[in-house]
């Protein structure tokens, strides 16, 4: 008999790749209509044993555990990835001080930042450094200084008083000791911009005026 012309016909193995993707695909309500159907249908004189049943009611107990972790899980992911926005959203127009950071300037305009001094020194030198080209644009002495926070203007002039051209600029500060210099770590006021969320990491991001994005846990200080 030729079977070539024959719709509907079904191998073994397509039944058995059926039944491979429907496992596959079981949810827990699955699980729970199958484990039900089941002991609906058991064989009254030879039934589930107890060993069985306690196994059986182990796995959906399992896959109810894993199920509710995971929505928990993701409701927490949620809540933070919100809770980051509004934060961030809450700081849009404002200044953030950012660690050794370039900053956007108008032309002229007056920047706030502080120094971070872990001991006394005899001076401090503070450079504004134009970040395209590298150029030094003014430099000042802040003097003998305590350890800790030494806060800052630059008033957005030149070497001879003249406006600075709008740009990014970034502080480059020294501390001096017994006539010898070390790098210090400064902090420029930057206006905030936008928010954003980084699905990776789970972060919430600060967009900075004319800057790079920073995170919002790296905030240091928040300004008008």
């Amino acid at each position: 008999m030729n079977l070539t012309n024959i719709s509907g016909i079904r191998t073994t193995d397509d039944l058995q790749a059926q039944a491979a993707g429907q496992t596959s695909e079981l949810d827990r309500n699955a699980f729970l209509k199958l484990f039900t159907t089941q002991l609906q249908n058991q064989d009254p004189l030879d039934p589930v044993k107890n060993e069985a049943f306690i196994a059986q009611l182990a796995q959906f107990s399992t896959l109810e555990a894993t199920t509710s972790m995971s929505d928990s899980l993701q409701e927490f992911v949620a809540d933070q990835r919100g809770d980051g926005l509004m934060r961030g959203a809450a700081l849009i127009g404002k200044s953030v001080f950012m660690e050794n950071g370039a900053f956007e300037q108008s032309g002229g305009e007056t920047v706030e930042g502080y120094l971070q001094l872990d001991s006394a020194a005899d001076d401090v030198v503070l450079n504004v450094v134009d970040t395209r080209s590298g150029k030094l644009i003014n430099q000042m002495s802040l003097g003998p200084q305590m350890a800790g926070e030494v806060p800052f203007a630059w008033n957005g002039g030149d070497f001879g008083g003249k406006a600075a051209e709008p740009g990014r600029y970034a502080f480059i500060a020294q501390a001096v000791r017994d006539g010898k210099s070390a790098a210090v770590d400064s902090f420029a006021a930057t206006r905030v911009t936008g928010v954003s969320w980084d699905q990776s990491s789970g972060k919430a991001f600060l967009e900075l005026a004319g800057g790079e994005p920073i995170l919002l846990e790296n905030v240091k200080r928040i300004a008008q």
